[in-house]
């Protein structure tokens, strides 16, 4: 378009500029700045080429927006917006006009645009807030346009002139006149203007002629100080037309003079005049001159004698003064080379000029209306007077002074500020003149600043924090004897801007510390840089908060941060810039501002900053950044980033965002500074990337950004002192916010209500970091399969029998006895899913209740899922009936909702937490409940959403834990088929019936889930054959599904008939059919055993219809893989194998989740069989190093100190001890035995005691010791020779020991070491003992007991005499003590043994050196155990069923059955409902109460024959010889031996055992 058709193309950008003005759009946001200055300067580059074209269109664009009738402040502020946007464009076009392309009609010009910017420059109104700046503006625009049309200005100054001439008013309209202060003026445009002028003064009007007299003055210096070069010129090379035209019209201007009044009113411009004449300047400098020049040398001497006070009076001499100013100003844009005259004038009288000026006793004063024209006039004297010469400081010593009045401070001030920003001449001196009087400056801001704080009420200290002491010069001049007045007020804080502005103009005039120590520098740095931030947040001096952020961000620069303190700049820097980080932050957080975000847009600049220097400085950047306010400081930061990301205000949250990319830059600097991960310094680095990363959306909407922001605060992983600070700070104001709300709602949505929910968003998505941060353990050391070690304190291992019967882990990890705020905080957002209120009610409900279901950090979920269950819990009254209520229904409603979004949405992390806590209770109790609804519609809109989620639920229960998984699954199928209508609903309403078919639908697919892979559990003890009662139950199932297809088909047969308007129906029919096929088949696929002869005969059926559906049954059994194997003669002995292979399992890191989930919940009173049940079954399968070291490991975690390892009856020591037993058994008698025969063959005259209290008449003490001393000798030396003989399961059981006293496991190992199977120590539990762990449980539990007592052992065949005991007693403390690595300290009478007992230590610790010291390989190990018994296997069955539940919820709250890919606890709960419930019937029912099932002398037998290791006996394991049918008369079970199977065996023995395990596993059952 831009090229076929330029005119349109060019009006369609004019009227989107104008579209997007703020007048036209309203408040602007950070999307509309953008657009508009995209607009500005498409147009500004279209002006290049199309210039009358934008300028016309702009022009008429303006006129419009002037036309406008505007209401209200915020009208008023979009007005003046779009008029400053407007004008400023027409600026940058104007000055970017080529001086090739065609002139802009200059009729145009004068016709159009001229009158729009007059009205801005006639139409100045004090009052007016914004008319200043308009005028200011508009002074550009018609800058700008006299540069290249400076004609159809100078016509409109020229016409006006001419009319006045003619004019025979007084009072006259000088306006125009008064433009020629605002043009472009070079050399050839003020001689046209003087020239203009000579020829019309004299006709002109008094006004008309001051009003020209004041104008032509300001021209004069536009000329000056836009070409100061052709100034230069005039003096080297003097015009002759200008001089003329000065000189003609210094003779009409003085001849008008007649009067005292006139004189001071025309004194300024002859003295400029004058200056436009350098040769007659020079000729009346001497003592004679021409007649024509007299006037000119008479006004000199007037003007000396009235500036010396010598004559005119007052009024002669303010003029002088101001003509005096203008004089010496001028000069100093002549190059003193030069040697002009003018030079020696102003030596004449500048000495007097200070004199006036600078008086501090009699300040120059000219009245209240002229107070800033005076300052101004003094800072013109001051500034050329530093020109002229820099070295005389005098009046700079008097306005330093704090003496002087607050005026004198303040011209200095602005002086150096001109000084520093206004020094384009070459010979003009610069600012470091003055360096040396910076601690002056200092002074003075710290005074000016302490009197503006207190004078608006904020007694804040210069310093926040205690990091740096002052040692400089400290404020004396603050104690005030009165209340300052409000005058006073006004002129400090403007003295504070001034000297504000000085700081961001040259900082280094207040940094200049040549002489002070290295401390006295950063405290006078300190000083003046916390005194700025004091500014910062000063709501009620908008200029001066915005000028003292300008100060700081230049102070922040990277080469002026190495000033703050020359010596230490690091150190510095990260003391100084952390306070103002920590200040302004502060400020932020507590909402004090009302510039919030155009502060954080200031201290996005300040990181960016800090981060350059510290990128300039990055080898040594971390040095000095270890202090306490570093800390502090990025707290803070974070806190404050965190608490703009809830903020309504989009371009605030996208600003905070954008901030936390300058955090992770600061953080790659000082990790590759220190050689750390970034991770140490910036734990969250990788989401604050990502969240920097989003800040450059743009053109988002609110909604969408804060969905963004509250999916990336999810992923905050690690708690800090910033995300905890925030959430609870966010939280308290969040509280506040609800009850404002609540109490004083609005009828319409606002800000207000708009925070209260990113707040609540927030505070859902982030409070799973802080639940994290209450849970973390202190020290990340071996963590074994029972979970922390804070849930692991009162654990089964380690604590008595009766502590933990009947405990359970906790499903919450959260629960405490102390209430935290996130679970105040779901506790309240829960009571307000059923907010009443009238007109915020629906709002408040439909807000939490979406921001529950879809932005709840995945951490809460436990949380949540346990406040839901408790709070339906509390729904049953003392009778436990459900009152139905409509509060209670909502609930409901609300939970159902919330549930299905949590399990909808596959939010990152979610799988990691949804199975923490179990949900069964809670959806049985949403079930029971909603059974109970009466409203017919609405039950059925309930009923329905409820089968929605349980099939959401079953959809991701790889994810959620269940404790009774199969017992919850086989109720909820209860449940819901009963929902199941069919036919039977004859309601007479479509819409009832469609309502009904759509919860048949929902039912039927959360039926479908329900039963895949579900083994039917009948109620227990309904007295019931378990075979027959789940026959029973299938066959009820089965017939529903039956009847339903029936239903179905009728159904469609009679929609056949009807038409179209069925057809809907029929879909929905096609469907249910479709659920209910598919319902049979897992049905039948998960209970063939039970279902087959029920659904078989249905093959054969006469109906076609039910014949084909069962081979679809069929056909998707099939299809599914249906195991026909359970059908088999062997199908409990194979699942009691699956059981044992499942308990047994190991994970890739070595951990047993169901062994050790089962070694966590049984109570203590069962620990010994447990013992038994899994070192049989783990040593079977070769396993046992795995067993004991799992077990060990975690009795070493949780033991205090070595004296107390293995000491109680923990679960570790009952192993332990049950693994001597058997295992030590044959190795004890071999070793011991010859030994005892030889103790107990002593003669009746030697004794062994050596307690003298217990001494017989005629015993002797030293003999006695002897003898005990020899007989501990033989049996130690005994012992300590028994290592080749020692049992190779004995030294792994010592080797794992003494491993698991070693090491301690790494809490969380990284990836890459669970990917390479790395066990990562880091931490030795007890290094100066672990050998001597060893040694003390082996005698403790394994050798001691044996000698002390043989008989009991089995070692030998009666029991020893009483003397003989005592010395074996005896003898196994003096063993224990070698063992234990101790002397004897308590017992007198066992000291005399110590020396023995030292002597023995080295020899000792190498014999259990030997057998721990390594591990025999599994293969070589003669497991001994290797045949399981029936008995082992039921005990087994028995422990798992009975403690099934408490099993689960141990592993939800652990989560380790995720290291093991599919659940073992799924698999567990399928076999244990397949086997049913252990069948136990009181011991007196039975004859066979006599045999001790349990025991292990059966194994033992077994074991010292070796029967199970022969090839026959496993051969006819094989065959199956037995099955059992029926029973005898009197009850007895018949068992049938088949021997032609065993016909083939020729040994009894095997067919004798295998006979004897068939009758013990049979027994056991009953």
């Amino acid at each position: 378009m831009a090229a076929h058709k330029p005119v349109e193309w060019v009006q369609a950008v004019i009227t989107r500029f104008d579209e997007q003005l703020p007048i036209k759009v309203g408040h602007q946001n950070t999307h509309s700045k953008v657009s508009t200055d995209h607009n500005k300067e498409c147009l500004i580059n279209i002006s290049k080429y199309k210039f009358s074209l934008v300028i016309s269109g702009l022009t008429t664009i303006l006129k419009n927006v002037n036309n406008m009738r505007i209401f209200g402040e915020a009208s008023e502020k979009n007005l003046y917006l779009s008029q400053l946007i407007i004008l400023d464009t027409l600026e940058k076009c104007l000055a970017g006009q080529s001086k090739d392309c065609l002139r802009l009609d200059e009729t145009m010009l004068v016709k159009q645009l001229l009158p729009e910017i007059c009205h801005f420059i006639h139409t100045y109104r004090e009052a007016h807030q914004h008319a200043a700046e308009l005028r200011a503006s508009a002074s550009a625009v018609l800058f700008s346009l006299s540069c290249n049309n400076f004609n159809a200005v100078f016509s409109r100054i020229s016409t006006r002139l001419q009319e006045l001439t003619v004019c025979s008013e007084d009072n006259v309209d000088v306006h125009d006149i008064e433009l020629m202060q605002y043009i472009n003026v070079d050399c050839c445009k003020l001689k046209r203007l003087l020239q203009e002028t000579v020829l019309k003064f004299r006709a002109l009007k008094k006004a008309a002629q001051l009003a020209v007299i004041n104008s032509l003055e300001k021209a004069f210096w536009n000329w000056v100080e836009n070409y100061p070069d052709e100034f230069t010129m005039l003096y080297q090379r003097p015009q002759t037309d200008m001089a003329e035209a000065a000189e003609k019209l210094f003779d009409l201007v003085d001849s008008f003079a007649e009067s005292a009044k006139r004189k001071a009113a025309v004194w300024p411009l002859l003295i400029i005049l004058l200056i436009l004449c350098p040769e007659i300047t020079h000729t009346i400098s001497k003592d004679t001159v021409e007649e024509s020049k007299a006037n000119k040398k008479l006004f000199l001497d007037n003007l000396r004698k009235a500036l010396a006070g010598q004559g005119g009076g007052k009024q002669l001499m303010e003029s002088a003064a101001i003509a005096c100013v203008k004089l010496c100003k001028a000069s100093t844009y002549i190059n003193w080379e030069d040697h002009s005259t003018i030079f020696l004038l102003v030596q004449s009288i500048v000495m007097d000029l200070k004199t006036l000026l600078f008086n501090p006793v009699k300040p120059f004063w000219r009245g209240t209306s002229s107070q800033n024209a005076d300052v101004e006039l003094m800072v013109d004297c001051f500034v050329s007077c530093f020109r002229i010469n820099p070295h005389n400081n005098q009046h700079f010593k008097v306005c330093l002074a704090s003496s002087s009045p607050s005026t004198f401070h303040f011209v200095l001030v602005n002086s150096l500020h001109r000084i520093i920003t206004n020094s384009h001449l070459d010979w003009w001196p610069k600012i470091d003149a003055v360096y040396h009087y910076s601690g002056e400056l200092r002074f003075m801001f710290s005074d000016t600043l302490n009197r503006v704080v207190q004078s608006t009420g904020t007694h804040a200290p210069l310093r926040m924090t205690p990091s740096l002491t002052f040692i400089g010069k400290k404020t004396t001049s603050l104690k005030f004897k009165e209340k300052a007045t409000e005058q006073d007020t006004r002129s400090y804080k403007c003295l504070l801007l001034a000297l504000v502005k000085l700081i961001h103009a040259d900082p280094k005039l207040m940094l200049h510390n040549p002489v002070k120590q290295a401390s006295e520098i950063q405290s006078s740095t300190a000083e003046l840089i916390t005194g700025l931030v004091q500014l910062v947040p000063l709501n009620t001096t908008t200029q001066l908060s915005q000028e003292a952020m300008e100060a700081l961000l230049v102070l922040h620069q990277p080469e002026t941060i190495e000033l703050w303190n020359p010596d230490a700049p690091i150190e510095t820097f990260w003391d100084i810039s952390s306070q103002v980080l920590f200040l302004i932050c502060r400020k932020l957080i507590g909402q004090q501002m009302v510039n919030r975000t155009e502060v954080l847009k200031w201290l996005r600049e300040i990181l960016i900053c800090r981060n350059k220097f510290l990128l300039k400085n990055k080898e040594c950047a971390t040095m000095g950044g270890g202090i306490p306010i570093c800390r502090q400081a990025q707290t803070k930061l974070e806190v404050c980033l965190y608490l703009f990301l809830w903020s309504p205000d989009t371009e605030a949250v996208l600003v905070a965002m954008s901030c936390f990319r300058h955090l992770c830059e600061e953080a790659d600097i000082r990790s590759a500074a220190d050689e750390v991960p970034v991770q140490t310094i910036l734990p969250n680095y990788a989401t604050f990337s990502e969240l920097a990363s989003v800040s450059t959306m743009i053109g988002t909407g609110r909604s969408t950004l804060q969905k963004r922001v509250m999916a990336l605060l999810r992923r905050i992983e690690h708690p800090t002192p910033g995300n905890i600070e925030a959430w609870e700070d966010t939280y308290a104001k969040w509280d506040q916010s609800t009850k404002q709300i609540l109490n004083f709602p609005k009828n319409k949505a606002d800000d207000g209500q708009q925070e209260w929910i990113n707040m609540t968003g927030f505070l859902c998505a982030l409070g799973g970091v802080c639940l994290q941060q209450r849970n973390t353990p202190g020290l990340a050391t071996y963590s074994p399969p029972m979970g922390p070690l804070s849930d692991r304190k009162p654990s089964m291992i380690s604590v008595g029998p009766g502590d933990m019967t009947n405990s359970a882990p906790s499903s919450c990890p959260s629960s405490t006895s102390i209430e935290t705020p996130v679970s105040r905080f779901l506790d309240r957002l829960l009571s307000l899913l059923v907010c009443g209120h009238d007109r915020v009610g629906l709002h408040v409900r439909t807000n939490v209740k979406d921001l529950l279901g879809l932005e709840l950090s995945p951490a809460l979920y436990p949380m949540l899922f346990n406040k839901l269950k408790n709070s339906i819990g509390k729904f049953s009254d003392a009778q436990g009936q459900v009152p139905i209520t409509d509060a209670n229904t909502q609930f409901v409603e609300q939970t159902i909702a919330i549930m299905k979004n949590l399990l909808d949405n596959h939010t990152e992390g979610s799988s990691e937490h949804l199975g923490q806590a179990s949900i069964e209770t809670m959806m049985l109790n949403l079930v029971r409940y909603v059974r109970g609804l009466t409203n017919v519609v609405h039950a059925i809109q309930v009923k329905t959403k409820l089968c929605q989620l349980v099939e959401v639920m079953m959809e991701r229960r790889d994810d959620l834990s269940f404790c009774q998984e199969m017992k919850f699954r086989n109720k909820m199928v209860e449940y819901l088929t009963d929902w199941v209508m069919g036919t039977s609903n004859q309601a007479a309403d479509d819409d009832i019936k469609c309502l009904t078919r759509d919860l048949d639908q929902a039912s039927m697919e959360a039926v479908v889930s329900l039963l895949a892979g579900l083994p039917l559990q009948p109620e227990e003890g309904d007295g019931v054959e378990l075979m027959e009662a789940k026959s029973q139950l299938f066959l009820k199932y089965f017939t529903l599904f039956m009847n339903l297809l029936n239903d179905c088909s009728e159904v469609e047969d009679e929609g056949q008939t009807v038409g179209g308007r069925k057809r809907g129906m029929s879909r929905r029919l096609a469907s249910l059919r479709h659920c209910t096929i598919l319902a049979m088949s897992n049905l039948l696929n998960a209970n063939v055993d039970s279902g087959l002869m029920h659904s078989i005969g249905l093959g054969y059926h006469k109906d076609l219809q039910t014949r084909a559906t069962f081979m679809e049954v069929l056909t998707k059994i099939l299809q599914q893989g249906t195991e026909f194997d359970t059908l088999a003669e062997t199908v409990l002995a194979d699942r009691f194998e699956r059981l044992v292979e499942l308990v047994t399992m190991m994970g890739d890191q070595g951990e047993l989740p169901i062994a050790m989930a089962l070694a966590n919940v049984v109570p203590g009173s069962q620990w010994d069989e447990l013992a038994r049940v899994l070192v049989t079954l783990f040593d079977s399968r070769h396993l046992l190093y795995q067993l004991l070291w799992n077990m060990f490991s975690k009795e070493v975690e949780l033991a205090d100190s070595m004296q107390t390892l293995f000491r109680g009856n923990s679960l570790a020591s009952k192993i332990m001890t049950f693994c001597f037993k058997v295992y030590g058994a044959a190795y004890l008698q071999k070793l011991l035995e010859p030994l005892l025969r030889g103790v107990i063959s002593t003669p009746e005259h030697i004794s062994f005691e050596v307690d003298p209290t217990r001494l017989e008449h005629g015993e002797n003490l030293e003999e006695n010791q002897r003898n005990l001393l020899q007989i501990t000798e033989r049996f130690f030396q005994a012992i300590i020779g028994s290592s080749s003989d020692f049992p190779p399961q004995l030294r792994s059981v010592c080797h794992c020991l003494y491993q698991a006293t070693c090491h301690s496991l790494l809490n969380k190992a990284t990836l890459k070491e669970k990917k390479e199977n790395k066990k990562a120590v880091v931490s030795q539990r007890f290094p100066q003992n672990s050998i001597g762990a060893v040694g003390s449980a082996m005698f403790l539990r394994f050798i001691n007991p044996a000698i002390v007592s043989p008989y009991e052992a089995g070692i030998l065949d009666k029991k020893p005499l009483p003397r003989v005991e005592r010395g074996l007693k005896l003898m196994s403390k003096i063993l224990q003590s070698i063992a234990n690595h101790v002397l004897f300290t308590k017992e007198e009478h066992m000291r005399p043994f110590n020396d023995f007992v030292k002597s023995n230590f080295d020899s000792a610790r190498r014999f259990f050196l030997d057998i721990a010291s390594d591990s025999p390989p599994s293969d070589s190990v003669n497991h001994s155990l290797s045949f399981i018994s029936d008995g082992n296997v039921l005990a087994l069955h028995r422990l798992l069923w009975n403690n099934q539940e408490r099993i689960g919820q141990y592993l939800s709250s652990n989560r380790d059955h995720k290291a093991v890919g599919r659940r073992p606890f799924d698999k567990m709960a399928t076999l244990l409902a397949y086997l049913g419930p252990p069948e136990h019937k009181p011991v007196a029912d039975t004859h066979w109460s006599s045999l001790n099932l349990t025991s292990s002398k059966f194994e033992e037998f077994m074991t010292r024959h070796q029967v199970h290791e022969k090839e026959e006996f496993k051969a006819l394991k094989t065959l199956n010889i037995f099955y059992q049918a029926g029973t005898s008369k009197t009850g007895n079970p018949v068992f049938y031996y088949v021997a032609r199977r065993s016909a083939t065996s020729g040994d009894v023995d095997p067919v004798l055992k295998d006979t004897d395990l068939t009758c013990k596993h049979r027994c056991c059952n009953q």
